[in-house]
């Protein structure tokens, strides 16, 4: 296993929140826009395609504000999360999008189709708060900060998964995440999972002997958690492939943050203790999970 590159850290909205918790104080610098691109080997598709293929898909369970000529972006109103998509006829550039399917095993190889995107449809989701009476959007109603991110995270990807659909969608980049995954592939997680981990977060395990293999995740921080990491274990990569997602998965689900010392149950008797280190992958400060 190599060196994976850093997920990126997207340019803040003004109104993205505040930069402390306003009923904790806790530091929210760790705080990230939800944000995906899907890569299309067309030219961009302009708001009318987008808002039509929307409606068609989210007819009866999602409210779609079809973009103008004047003002193009496209909004889609999910619970108290408000999604905006957005089209940009030009690639991902100085390879990002490519560097950041390495190692990830769901392209077997396929992954050169993402150096043939023309174009990107960027979807970024926000809680904006409830409309007044006054027509205005006002405050949202307060809400963990790091619920707020997955729920933001979930429309974001519900959005994503949708415009999959549009005709020569090839790559779904989530550079936060510092993941690009096959358009289908993309969908199916979503479709398929009340928490799909592999959009949200990478997860990349690999043999590193020929009896043992780790496993490591990089987007944990969007979710004010840090990535964790596993390191030489006896076990096939798909295994811990698995375990990790569903580590991942319960995390996110009930709110949890795993700390250093802490001891988590694996199941079949099998423990896991924490500990802070220096990934050998990417460099960074993580929670490193061994046997117990």
């Amino acid at each position: 296993m190599s060196e994976t590159p850093q997920p990126s850290q997207p340019e803040q909205p003004a109104d993205a929140g505040p930069a402390t918790d306003p009923q904790t104080g806790e530091d929210l610098s760790w705080r990230q826009t939800a944000m995906s691109a899907v890569l299309l080997d067309r030219s961009a598709p302009d708001h009318r395609e987008i808002g039509e293929l929307l409606t068609e898909i989210f007819e009866g369970s999602f409210q779609v504000e079809h973009g103008t000529d004047d003002d193009p972006a496209t909004a889609v109103y999910i619970e108290d999360a408000t999604v905006i998509v957005t089209s940009v006829d030009a690639p991902i550039p100085d390879g990002h999008a490519k560097n950041n399917t390495r190692e990830l095993a769901v392209w077997n190889g396929g992954e050169a189709v993402v150096d043939t995107h023309r174009s990107q449809v960027v979807v970024i989701a926000l809680r904006l708060g409830p409309v007044g009476d006054d027509g205005e959007v006002g405050p949202p109603d307060y809400l963990d900060p790091r619920s707020e991110a997955l729920r933001c995270e979930l429309a974001v990807a519900n959005v994503t998964a949708a415009l999959t659909a549009l005709p020569g969608a090839v790559a779904v980049s989530v550079g936060g995440a510092a993941n690009t995954l096959p358009a289908v592939a993309y969908r199916d997680f979503v479709t398929g999972n009340p928490i799909p981990v592999p959009v949200l977060v990478g997860v990349r395990a690999g043999r590193r002997s020929e009896t043992t293999a780790s496993v490591y995740t990089t987007g944990l921080a969007r979710f004010g958690r840090m990535d964790l990491e596993r390191l030489d274990v006896e076990a096939p990569p798909g295994q811990l492939y698995g375990q990790m997602c569903d580590l991942v998965a319960f995390a996110l689900s009930s709110g949890t943050v795993f700390q250093p010392g802490q001891t988590l149950e694996l199941g079949e008797s099998r423990t896991l203790v924490t500990s802070t280190e220096q990934s050998p992958f990417t460099g960074q400060q993580v929670l490193r999970l061994t046997a117990g």
